[in-house]
């Protein structure tokens, strides 16, 4: 399904990555790892085209992606939810989740997608009117990822959706977002500890340095 060639990107004139190269195969739950600062996230807004780069290749859903930007990718499946969830502070729950929903193919759905999301999370369901400003961060995290499955994604890349978040409620989204893919969608998930997701991933990556590589999951505990 996504296919990620030797790709070099910068921020100015700083080499983030260096040759990164994955590939995701339908259905599965596919993760990268690695301590702050290594480009992890770089990594995944390149693949979801929110950042340039220089060169190498990106296909999606055999075509090439490379220099795509994302409202393109986002109509053809490829979804982004971001670590800082970029929700609109001064909008209920409901209108956020709805803005998920503004491409033809997704509206065509919204009324299936926004009863799916509020089975995985009932409590935005009850806080539907409240504006997501006066939100914890736990259902904030919920209204980010909510949103994105309303795009009607076909691959849903996280970055980091544990960020900043209470043991108990990490292990709750991450636990959704295992479920979810069990349920069929296909998920890049970006993450900074690979104990996290212990028997939730189908292959891991680890970056270090803007190094890309495919690590064993059964000889490798935690990646810091």
């Amino acid at each position: 399904m996504l296919e990620v060639s030797n790709i070099n990107a910068f921020y100015s004139d700083f080499h983030v990555l260096h040759d990164a190269s994955l590939k995701v195969n339908k259905g599965e739950l596919v993760a990268v790892v690695g301590a702050n600062g290594h480009g992890k996230s770089t990594l995944l807004k390149a693949i979801c085209g929110l950042t340039p780069v220089k060169s190498g290749k990106i296909r999606f859903a055999d075509h090439d992606t490379t220099s795509r930007r994302a409202p393109h990718l986002v109509s053809q499946g490829l979804v982004y939810v971001a670590e800082d969830r970029r929700l609109f502070p001064d909008m209920t729950v409901l209108e956020n989740l709805q803005l998920g929903a503004y491409l033809a193919q997704a509206r065509a759905q919204e009324k299936r997608n926004l009863d799916h999301v509020f089975s995985l999370y009932p409590r935005l369901a009850e806080r539907r009117h409240q504006l997501c400003r006066s939100l914890s961060g736990g259902e904030a995290q919920m209204v980010a990822l909510g949103r994105g499955l309303m795009s009607n994604p076909t691959l849903l890349a996280i970055d980091e959706p544990s960020l900043g978040l209470a043991p108990n409620l990490t292990e709750t989204m991450l636990q959704t977002v295992s479920q979810l893919n069990r349920d069929g969608l296909t998920v890049l998930l970006v993450e900074q500890s690979l104990a996290l997701l212990k028997g939730m991933i189908d292959r891991v990556y680890t970056i270090e340095e803007g190094t890309v590589s495919e690590t064993d999951t059964d000889n490798m505990q935690e990646v810091l």
